[in-house]
């Protein structure tokens, strides 16, 4: 069974994108992309997938009427902002730490920008809430499943949230000053991003499955421990302890080591 990595992003422009210049990359995967999780989990019928990939910034369903802020409502705001000139005001004659005097002041410039876009962003109604239902309903349905937060917009804020929620990483999406960057910039970036997401199901299919192999110790099943690398041949007591879920995932599994070559040492 080939490994099959899931994408949802809510733009038809990055799933275009990702199919375009990430997909090919790697012609020992499987792909599905969606842009929302009920019709990736329709494509993927009864395949249990290896990673997924999800966008985190999307649409609110809270926020019925989202508009964009007048441009005078924003200029109130950003008038209120620190200066260039507030951060070297004085500066010369600071007595302690000129350097981290200097990036602090220069910080909370760029933080006063950092808050107004977050702000923003949720009165807009494109919020992380898209990406944290999708990742609640991938751990519900697939526990063993490594999920990354495949981002652009996302602050400091929202890595807090989704980390507390469980996400297993964060990559940046590539990004540029316009439609023809990104895509150069995503063609440039995807074998590196897909090496660093293998990397991470490796390690997660290596936890997961440790974690199966201390279930069937504690049931008295310790000789059916090596044949989780095969799970064709568990017997009906070990299939009865590991349940339909995990049997299912030691398939994809299975797949997995034999794409990446790799023993699973148990």
């Amino acid at each position: 069974m080939r490994p099959v990595f899931c994408f949802i992003d809510d733009s038809d422009f990055e799933l275009d994108v990702f199919a375009r210049h990430v997909v090919p990359v790697e012609p020992g995967l499987d792909f599905v992309l969606g842009s929302t999780y009920d019709a990736v989990r329709r494509q993927l019928g009864d395949v249990y997938p290896a990673l997924f990939l999800l966008d985190l910034y999307g649409q609110d369903p809270d926020v019925a009427d989202p508009r964009i802020p007048s441009q005078a409502d924003l200029a109130g705001q950003v008038a209120a902002f620190p200066a260039l000139a507030d951060v070297y005001d004085g500066l010369d004659g600071f007595p302690g730490d000129r350097i981290n005097e200097f990036l602090k002041r220069l910080f909370n410039l760029a933080d006063s920008w950092r808050r107004l876009f977050y702000g923003v962003s949720r009165a807009v109604g494109q919020n992380i809430r898209y990406g944290l239902d999708n990742l609640e309903a991938a751990r519900r349905d697939y526990p063993a499943v490594a999920a990354v937060g495949y981002t652009r917009k996302s602050l400091f804020m929202d890595a807090i949230d989704v980390m507390d929620a469980g996400i297993d990483g964060l990559t940046q999406k590539p990004g540029g000053q316009d439609d023809n960057s990104i895509r150069e910039a995503t063609a440039a970036a995807a074998p590196g991003l897909i090496r660093a997401w293998a990397d991470l199901v490796t390690q997660n299919y290596t936890a997961y499955l440790r974690n199966l192999v201390l279930l069937l110790v504690r049931s008295g099943l310790e000789g059916e421990v090596q044949r989780l690398k095969t799970p064709d041949h568990l017997s009906a007591a070990a299939r009865d302890v590991l349940g339909p879920g995990d049997v299912s995932f030691l398939h994809t599994a299975a797949g997995w080591w034999a794409y990446t070559g790799l023993e699973p040492n148990l």
